[in-house]
């Protein structure tokens, strides 16, 4: 890359932009630029690597791209991620019941058994959100 700011140039945004401005950016210029046209591959490389945090650290103090992230194309509004993302709402949920009921319990004002069942519910909500990702 001939310039360090070149990704940033060709989404239209400062190389301060936000997650938020990057993505509404690349939205933008993705309907204009349907699949096919000169400069599609180019907005999406350059989102592909501006929207992962960890390469555009590298890209803003090397203003080089290594790797860039592969990312798996899905549908948006898939019913199985979106399964998965409420499975792991509930988990993040059941988490915090189990962390409140585990404080109770060493208090000494609640028994041990609710202690359990949360967390056997909390165990098997991440298992079956582990299997979803078993399928493509």
């Amino acid at each position: 890359m001939s310039s360090s700011k070149e990704l940033y140039n060709i989404l239209g945004v400062d190389s301060a932009a936000s997650d938020a401005e990057i993505r509404s950016a690349y939205e933008r210029l993705i309907a204009e630029n349907p699949e096919g046209t000169p400069l599609h591959e180019s907005i999406v490389r350059a989102y592909t690597i501006l929207s992962d945090m960890d390469s555009r650290a590298a890209y803003d103090i090397t203003g080089k791209v290594k790797n860039a992230p592969k990312r798996r194309r899905t549908t948006p509004g898939n019913g199985i991620d979106k399964a998965r993302y409420t499975l792991n709402t509930l988990f993040l949920a059941g988490a915090a019941v189990t962390t409140i009921l585990f404080v109770l319990q060493l208090s000494g004002t609640l028994t041990t058994m609710p202690f359990y069942w949360a967390c056997g519910a909390s165990l098997l909500i991440k298992i079956a959100e582990y299997i979803l990702r078993l399928i493509p």
